[in-house]
């Protein structure tokens, strides 16, 4: 353990708030673009935006208490070294793999749907062959470091959130109430009751999904406790562009139509401007910069976490050597190579979509819990931000929720989540609990 343990890049301390917040809203802004309208399937668009209150309500606190462990353990590991501090090493494991599936998954399903948009732009490419460079393409672009990854979040985050306000412009004055319920007159706008609400929660964690992935880049942080600047405006931002997302849409076109693509803003401008209109296509084209903030942030994250997990012992320490850029080499390629492999074999962008929220809900759940041990077991450690007494119990309740909305709408899936943890598990009592490094080491405890 000691030889490869200590034969270990570092990372560098290059991001400042404003990267911070690039990188947090470039995560997630992909998902005001794609893979949401699914939920429209769900229950109609109301029903959709009932299911974004506690989803909303589930995400506000818990980013709060997510900001309070990061600024007092600003780790790589991110929820898994909040758990292994509060739980031990088995819950520090199970956490750090559940961020390594979910954050595995989601880029694929981001690849997909970039795949999709430049088929619509240009048909003469094939969806998949455009996924497939796109996919190789930006994960090589990372090993430039977290200088010129942050830049360009920075640039595209941008650019996608304008790409969001051109779409309210050109949504809003054909926006109908009457097209929004999506229903005749008389009939219940909740089209499948409560499942249908159920159902929709999961793509309605699409607005959020991710965002806990920059709590990764808090090593890289010039000023750990600058965290909050970045975090909370973040939450606010995405906060509007869900809304944005939700409501316009299904509000100047039939829902149905847009319900099962991976390019739902352009096609809803289709009914009001024709197919063959500018706007359709200028919205799609913008989205590639979402798709680019999105994907590049995810495996950023990701290549944070398997460089934490082979630091921690969890994983093999080549996990942990990084570039010149301090970039760790094997901890991107390897999971990125993999998530392609998933991505060319799978092909559904709903089921990535699915897959992921779970593996992150029980990330939530330990996370948000780890705050509450984390106050009793060390009650001195400094806390340059404080979630307060509230924030964690609603987390708590409405994690508790969404676990229970989410599992009960797609009980199908389960049996595939249980088989990956079961082999996950198996794995750790084989190799990852025998290189365990000394939690006193790891986070400099006297």
């Amino acid at each position: 353990m000691g030889e490869n343990l200590n034969n270990q890049g570092s990372l560098k301390k290059a991001l400042s708030p404003i990267g911070l917040w690039a990188i947090a809203v470039g995560l997630v802004v992909s998902g005001d673009y794609y893979g949401f309208a699914y939920g429209f399937a769900e229950g109609g668009p109301v029903s959709f935006l009932v299911s974004f209150i506690p989803v909303t309500l589930m995400y506000v606190p818990f980013l709060f208490c997510y900001t309070e462990l990061a600024t007092s353990i600003p780790h790589a590991g991110g929820p898994s070294a909040y758990a292994r501090r509060a739980f031990g090493p088995f819950a520090g494991f199970v956490t750090g793999f559940s961020v390594l599936i979910a954050f595995l998954i989601s880029p694929c399903a981001v690849a997909l749907a970039t795949g999709a948009l430049v088929n619509y732009l240009i048909p003469s490419i094939p969806a998949l062959a455009a996924t497939v460079v796109f996919f190789i393409f930006f994960m090589l672009v990372n090993l430039f470091g977290i200088e010129t990854s942050s830049k360009l979040e920075l640039v595209v985050t941008i650019v996608s959130l304008v790409g969001l306000v051109v779409f309210a412009v050109l949504a809003i004055p054909h926006f109908e109430l009457d097209t929004f319920k999506g229903v005749a007159e008389g009939e219940s706008v909740f089209t499948n009751g409560f499942m249908g609400i159920a159902g929709a929660m999961t793509f309605s964690m699409w607005f959020y999904f991710a965002i806990d992935g920059a709590a990764m880049n808090a090593e890289e942080m010039k000023d750990p406790r600058d965290i909050p600047k970045g975090y909370i405006p973040a939450v606010a931002t995405l906060f509007i562009t869900s809304l944005i997302a939700i409501i316009l849409p299904a509000g100047i076109a039939d829902y149905n139509a847009i319900a099962s693509v991976d390019y739902p803003l352009a096609i809803a401008l289709e009914t009001p401007y024709g197919a063959d209109a500018i706007w359709p296509k200028l919205i799609a084209a913008v989205a590639l910069f979402a798709m680019v903030a999105s994907f590049s942030a995810i495996i950023l994250s990701f290549s944070r976490q398997t460089y934490a997990m082979g630091r921690t012992g969890y994983l093999p320490a080549i996990f942990a050597k990084t570039n010149s850029k301090g970039c760790p080499t094997v901890g991107l390629i390897v999971p990125g190579t993999i998530a392609l492999i998933v991505t060319v074999l799978t092909n559904d962008t709903g089921l990535m979509v699915t897959i992921s929220v779970f593996a992150a809900l029980i990330m939530y759940t330990i996370a948000i819990v780890s705050t509450f041990v984390m106050r009793k077991k060390e009650p001195t450690l400094e806390r340059p931000f404080s979630a307060g007494k509230i924030m964690p119990v609603l987390a708590l309740i409405f994690v508790i929720v969404l676990f229970v909305c989410v599992l009960w709408a797609n009980i199908s899936v389960l049996i595939w989540v249980i088989v990956v943890y079961a082999v996950a598990v198996i794995y750790y009592f084989a190799y990852g609990k025998k290189n365990i490094r000394p939690i006193e080491e790891e986070f400099n405890m006297d």
